[in-house]
């Protein structure tokens, strides 16, 4: 257990009795394009006040908009020419302008797209709503739409987090498997246990989560659907098993296994219900992670006297190592791409998060933490989720792949560790 230990960050938690979510926002407004959102109209069911913040809140967070006071703006003018002179006079850049409204049937909400500066409209769109629709899904696609059209960068916003929190209850420690919004809302305890949980990781379709829990007293790996809730071990047996990876297929699940003490990688068939060892050395080898190709994996290793990632063909070949630089290397995730790896660094001062490019061997330290842990790429690759601490307490951090954009996600009374973004 103590080998194990040694790729884990223990952090002390300290808890209080409710939980309460606060976010809190950091960005550089250098570069940042100055938008107005402006939406009007109320229904039974849907605020316009309510759309507004949380598609400001998206864009605002997401480090690429500045957002403007949509309360002074005029945007019912007739005169096309001086409706785009007083947006151009406000300082924006771009103006969304929506209605929510009802025809006999049905109700929508209405919104164009406005370039302020060609004085043009971009795109207009128009969604239907019901009663099942969720506020926060139809604004968080609203968002995704904006995004994607001014930067030419596909949106996050409408894609899920899962991470663990531990909360202090009568004189008990409680751990739960989350699974949220990525700006922290509409979170769901998928599971709670008495024991230590760690480890979530996505399926490919998001429609899964593997995770480690220690309920029988070892580390062992389970398989949860989130549609029914339906939980399986993946492994039977004793051994103790941690550390699962998905293959982008959706097939095969990398984990991390004891063999006579030592820590080895092994790769298990879903469908054949086989297993096969990729590793065989001297140190511990864990932490795997799949190449996007599926065809490779990185993981961690201390077989050169100090953790490091390496790089190896699951077939068959030598592994090579990566990382040089620094005293510890761990933790790695790859971007979607297969360009890049964010891990966690620690080059004398503390364990920070770092970018490590593939292609050129460079690596960037992108946080300020001394125990950030558990970084996880966006699916568009432009932002890095990870855990760290704030006054001895666990908070979930995004940041833009620059480290020039913070947000920080915190539960008061629960601390949160171990965040993983889904696909």
């Amino acid at each position: 257990m103590r080998k194990v230990l040694l790729f884990l960050f223990l952090i002390s938690f300290i808890s209080s009795a409710h939980s309460e979510l606060k976010i809190k926002i950091q960005k550089a407004e250098i570069g940042a394009l100055p938008i107005i959102i402006s939406i009007k109209g109320d229904s039974e069911i849907f605020s316009s006040k309510n759309f507004s913040s949380i598609i400001e809140n998206d864009l605002y967070g997401s480090g690429y908009f500045n957002i403007l006071d949509s309360s002074k703006i005029k945007t019912s003018i007739k005169n096309t020419n001086t409706q785009y002179a007083l947006w151009t006079l406000a300082g924006a850049n771009f103006l969304l302008k929506a209605s929510i409204f009802k025809d006999e049937e049905y109700e929508f909400i209405k919104f164009n797209l406005h370039d302020v500066i060609k004085k043009n409209i971009m795109f207009s769109y128009k969604i239907r709503l019901s009663k099942k629709s969720s506020e926060r899904k139809v604004a968080h696609t609203i968002s995704n739409l904006i995004f994607e059209e001014i930067t030419g960068i596909k949106g996050v916003f409408d894609t899920k987090i899962a991470y663990i929190s531990t909360e202090n209850k009568e004189n008990r420690k409680i751990y739960k498997l989350h699974v949220a919004d990525i700006d922290g809302f509409n979170s769901v305890a998928i599971y709670k246990s008495s024991k230590q949980l760690m480890s979530p990781t996505w399926s490919p379709k998001n429609d899964k989560i593997a995770y480690v829990s220690f309920e029988n007293n070892r580390p062992e790996i389970f398989i949860q659907t989130l549609a029914t809730g339906e939980r399986k071990k993946l492994l039977e047996g004793n051994n103790s098993n941690s550390a699962p990876a998905w293959s982008p297929d959706g097939k095969f699940i990398a984990y991390t296994s004891s063999v006579k003490g030592n820590l080895e990688i092994f790769i298990y068939s879903i469908l054949e219900q086989k297993e096969k060892r990729i590793t065989n050395s001297i140190g511990i080898d864990t932490e795997a992670e799949w190449h996007p190709s599926g065809k490779k994996i990185f993981f961690t290793s201390d077989r050169s006297g100090k953790p490091h990632i390496y790089l190896k063909s699951i077939r068959s070949g030598k592994a090579k190592r990566l990382t040089f630089t620094g005293s510890y290397n761990a933790d790695t995730n790859v971007s979607s791409d297969g360009k890049y790896l964010s891990l966690v660094h620690n080059g004398g001062n503390g364990h920070k998060i770092a970018i490590y490019s593939l292609e050129d061997n460079f690596l960037k330290i992108i946080s300020s933490g001394r125990l950030d842990e558990a970084p996880s790429f966006a699916p568009n690759n432009k932002m890095i989720l990870f855990a760290s601490q704030k006054f001895n307490k666990g908070i979930l951090v995004a940041t833009s792949n620059d480290g020039r954009i913070r947000k920080e996600i915190e539960l008061s009374g629960e601390d949160v560790r171990e965040p993983i973004w889904s696909h």
